[in-house]
């Protein structure tokens, strides 16, 4: 590529992160850490190696000194902190291993490869102090190409490859996730609507929300927060995305994704998904719509489901609204497997006999300081556990739809006007747990 010197390549990463560098002797790599990153960042496996043996350069010592890479980082990552791993990381084994401990810990991992020429390596290693043999240079630059080919199949969640122009005009910026956002308490929370719009109204009623001359407003100014799944199953979809985004428009609500609006989303943008599982049911409440509309429709709702935050972090740390939920030690992180647990929960990857996938149950042995407020599998009742709760009642499945009152940790709920869609294996039941007092509306006999 053609580059001239007003130009940047910005690299943008959330923290905390798991950044491994990956090169060749020559490369730049430990150049490229120093410009970029604080030294107490950077775990070095030739400066564990002198650590342990006096002297990096010799190679007898890098059983240990790796031992001693390793736990440095896994340290840091109990503590949350940025690591930048500089080793040459050619080694599928060494890239493996620092993959699972960013799995370990939920870390986002980003490779960048340093994709130095070979000429400009011997060129660099023939001025330095301690010149690398040639053999080790082409052993190297060979496993480079092997690196180069492996790297896209092994389960990172960004990859740079750099040449060395590109790797002197980057700019790393480390963002803070976008998962907090400035609204204080008090919230009213609301479970998974799936289309029910009737519900949805008469549930904003009962919590007191009122539209004047064109504008929601809540007489003790509350914030309203979805916890995701506006889409598929009931009956009025469109409806219920139009409401979200004008609440969202006009500074009263906050939305978090489900599971059923990332794949709607997904629809929206052309990819390939299967039409089923309730998409069936919002695909053609959109193909109903008069064209004109459908089109900017379409793109709206799009654009605020991809804008969404994953999941919210509130009140200060006290409080975590996530679709599916959320394991303490992922709270912060953005990472490929966070995002896809609080969209999908701990999914075993097979199937229930009824059909639905597997998940285990997080919430088990969640032991967190926030309160995480989730939905996903619908349950009978709203029940306090282990500092959670499930606020999925399957309203479209003739349930409830449940909202909880935060900070005050009251349940207000309506009763699904009609059963919209059949739930296989039916809506379960915990029996485990704090149930705390419910406000309902509707038939209490039907509840349970």
């Amino acid at each position: 590529m053609a580059i001239n010197a007003s130009q940047t390549l910005e690299i943008n990463l959330y923290k905390p992160h798991l950044i491994v560098l990956i090169g060749a002797a020559g490369s730049g790599k430990s150049t490229f850490a120093r410009k970029h990153f604080r030294i107490t960042e950077i775990v070095s496996s030739d400066y564990c190696r002198a650590l342990v043996g006096d002297n990096e350069e010799v190679q007898y010592y890098s059983k240990q000194a790796f031992e001693l890479f390793y736990f440095i980082i896994q340290k840091r990552m109990e503590l949350n902190k940025l690591v930048v791993a500089d080793s040459t990381a050619l080694n599928k084994s060494v890239r493996q291993e620092l993959l699972r401990l960013a799995r370990r810990h939920y870390y986002p991992a980003t490779a960048i490869i340093l994709n130095t020429s070979l000429e400009t390596r011997l060129a660099r290693n023939s001025s330095r102090n301690r010149v690398v043999p040639q053999d080790v240079m082409l052993r190297q630059q060979a496993m480079l190409e092997v690196a180069l080919q492996e790297v896209h199949s092994e389960g990172w969640d960004k990859i740079y490859i750099l040449n060395e122009e590109e790797a002197d005009i980057v700019r790393i910026n480390l963002i803070t996730p976008p998962i907090y956002p400035r609204v204080e308490p008090p919230y009213d929370i609301v479970g998974d609507v799936h289309g029910c719009y009737d519900e949805l109204l008469e549930l904003l009623d009962k919590l007191g929300w009122q539209k004047i001359d064109g504008e929601w407003k809540h007489p003790e100014g509350r914030t309203l927060i979805s916890i995701g799944d506006l889409a598929d199953r009931g009956p009025k979809v469109v409806e219920c995305f139009e409401l979200w985004m004008e609440l969202c428009r006009q500074g009263k609500a906050l939305f978090t994704p489900g599971n059923h609006d990332n794949k709607l989303m997904r629809y929206l943008e052309g990819r390939r998904v299967q039409i089923k599982h309730g998409l069936e049911a919002t695909v053609g409440q959109l193909e109903s719509l008069d064209q004109s509309k459908a089109l900017e429709l379409r793109r709206r709702i799009h654009d605020f489901i991809k804008d969404a935050n994953p999941y919210m972090v509130l009140d200060r740390y006290n409080l975590v609204v996530a679709h599916a939920g959320i394991k303490e030690r992922m709270i912060g992180k953005m990472s490929r497997a966070v995002q896809d647990f609080v969209l999908y929960g701990d999914v075993t990857g097979r199937l229930t006999p009824e059909g639905l996938p597997e998940r285990r149950d997080w919430a088990r042995d969640y032991h967190g300081r926030a309160l995480v407020v989730y939905g996903h599998t619908p349950v009978q009742e709203p029940i306090i556990r282990n500092n959670t709760v499930n606020i999925d009642q399957g309203c479209v499945f003739g349930g409830y739809l449940t909202a909880l009152r935060y900070p005050e940790l009251e349940f207000v709920q309506v009763k699904a006007r009609q059963v919209y869609a059949e739930r296989p294996g039916g809506i379960k039941s915990i029996v485990t747990g704090e149930v705390p007092t419910v406000s309902s509306s509707g038939d209490d006999e039907n509840k349970s």
